[in-house]
């Protein structure tokens, strides 16, 4: 839901346009940089942070699931059409958490725990 809210908008404004920020916002010095890139930082942890959750989550099952989320993120701050991607990033996801609800075994590279297929990962790992 944090993908087609207000705050996610105005956030990856910030987060997309680097040279726009640095133009209006530069300090001079070493404490001026960091300074800088804490509040840039800040704004695309913002717009990102539950993007960058679910691909920590990811990557503990799925490096596959994981690059398709991090190219999800990668296209969201990089391609001009700003609403249309964030509403397709929202889609998809919802899409994949109705999938994961209402089959997570027919879902690849997925590993549901208790199942008998992360037994068998566990035990192939010892």
């Amino acid at each position: 839901m944090y993908e087609i809210t207000p705050l996610k908008d105005v956030c990856l404004a910030k987060c997309r346009s680097p040279i726009g920020f640095l133009l209006g916002s530069w300090r001079d010095g070493r404490l001026g940089a960091l300074n800088m890139g804490s509040k840039h930082g800040g704004w695309c942890l913002g717009c990102c942070w539950a993007l960058m959750a679910a691909l920590f989550a990811l990557g503990i099952m799925s490096l596959t699931w994981m690059a398709l989320v991090a190219a999800l993120i990668a296209l969201e701050k990089t391609l001009p059409w700003g609403r249309v991607v964030t509403w397709g990033t929202a889609a998809v996801l919802l899409a994949l958490a109705i999938a994961v609800v209402a089959a997570p075994h027919d879902i690849p590279g997925l590993v549901v725990p208790g199942s008998h297929n992360a037994m068998h990962a566990m035990k192939a790992m010892h």
